[in-house]
């Protein structure tokens, strides 16, 4: 049996701290425990590859989670037990302030973990860290990745063995490097379901996610004009990070349509009760219409309109969701779909069938599993 660790985060961090500061029995709960607590949440990708390839026979698959000092503290408690994960940690930090050195106490405690665990395979889904942190373990372990956003910072393909990818053209980028590179789906975990709520009010036309004047400009731009001529209302997080310097409270009809922070299965619920769940990419994505948001919408059942985009037709079959081209043909699609709850509703039930016919993660798993065992075995000939 092989072991896996999956390097992910609750996202929005702002999230996380929300959940957090409503449980404080958290804080008396061992490893395992908080580890379930966290993925409980439903949080971005939470354990939807790691649950599946548990599941299979072959791995020994973990979460864990790089940015939550909860996490990190409960992680450090295990490895060194509760007295001398607390000494350790003061000592480290003084260490820190008399010579100047920079290493954060959550990569000490990562490195001595990872050395506790020995896994095969190191998963970085998300990318919390500079891409040269992986390095020490190169020799016993296969560093593979995931990305789908924009280049992080200190971030390097050649840092990798095997990089997965749903942008055709990160593919390309990462292979000139020399780096493997896989398409995989993004997808839908049929868990949340059983969570769902029927009943509640819907809360009209919305939008979830990020927003903000670096990597989501243009999404923003075009959500500000949107929300000035129609109802509409959004949850999700301002990127802070770069840009323009320009806040929220610079563009007055999203600020008067924002409702806060939301993720894992509020948001699920927030998607299955809405009239209308608006979609648009990032700006990186160029032509290419495919994000995780499109597949959480279908999944629960939600129904979607999503900006067009050329690849949409040759991926997806007509009839699971709608499309506008630009502001004036989005307002008109809202206004045709408020006024057509029954089109709606049969639109959306396509979507979902299809989606948990076609996207789901037990399916998207096997397919990572059985790459992560061909390389594993080859690696084991040499």
């Amino acid at each position: 049996m092989k072991k896996l660790i999956k390097f992910d985060i609750v996202h929005p961090a702002k999230y996380l701290q929300q959940k957090q500061a409503a449980a404080p029995e958290i804080h008396t709960m061992d490893l395992p425990t908080y580890r379930q607590w966290l993925l409980d949440l439903f949080s971005n990708y939470g354990d939807y590859y790691t649950y599946y390839l548990n599941q299979n026979g072959h791995w020994d698959a973990e979460e864990y989670f790089f940015h939550d000092p909860v996490f990190t503290r409960k992680v450090a408690q295990h490895v060194f037990g509760r007295t001398r994960a607390r000494a350790l940690e003061i000592a480290f930090r003084a260490y820190r302030r008399l010579t100047g050195r920079h290493r954060a106490w959550r990569s000490y405690v990562a490195d001595a973990y990872i050395r506790h665990r020995r896994p095969d395979v190191l998963f970085a889904r998300s990318q919390p860290q500079p891409s040269a942190f992986w390095q020490p373990y190169r020799k016993d372990a296969l560093l593979v990745a995931r990305l789908s956003a924009r280049l992080p910072y200190e971030w390097h393909p050649n840092d990798f063995d095997l990089i997965y990818t749903d942008q055709p053209h990160f593919k390309q980028i990462f292979e000139v490097h020399g780096v493997e590179s896989i398409l995989n789906d993004q997808g839908f975990e049929p868990r949340i379901l059983d969570h769902l709520q029927e009943g509640n009010p819907s809360p009209g036309v919305v939008f979830v996610g990020g927003l903000g004047t670096e990597n989501f400009a243009a999404r923003t731009e075009f959500f500000e004009r949107l929300a000035g001529r129609t109802k509409f209302t959004w949850w999700g997080y301002w990127w802070e990070h770069g840009g323009d310097g320009r806040s929220l409270q610079d563009f007055p009809n999203l600020a008067a349509g924002f409702r806060g922070v939301t993720s894992g299965l509020e948001m699920y619920q927030t998607y299955h009760d809405a009239d209308i769940c608006l979609n648009d990419y990032v700006d990186i994505a160029g032509t290419v219409g495919f994000n995780q948001r499109m597949f959480e919408v279908m999944g629960v059942g939600g129904f979607m309109l999503t900006r067009m985009a050329p690849n949409l037709a040759a991926t997806f079959p007509q009839g699971i969701f709608a499309t506008y081209t630009d502001e004036e043909d989005c307002l008109k699609k809202i206004d045709h779909y408020l006024a057509h709850p029954e089109e709606r509703a049969a639109i959306a039930a396509r979507g979902q069938q299809f989606t948990l016919e076609n996207y789901s993660y037990e399916r998207i798993a096997a397919d990572f599993s059985a790459d992560l065992l061909a390389r594993l075995a080859d690696s084991d000939t040499k």
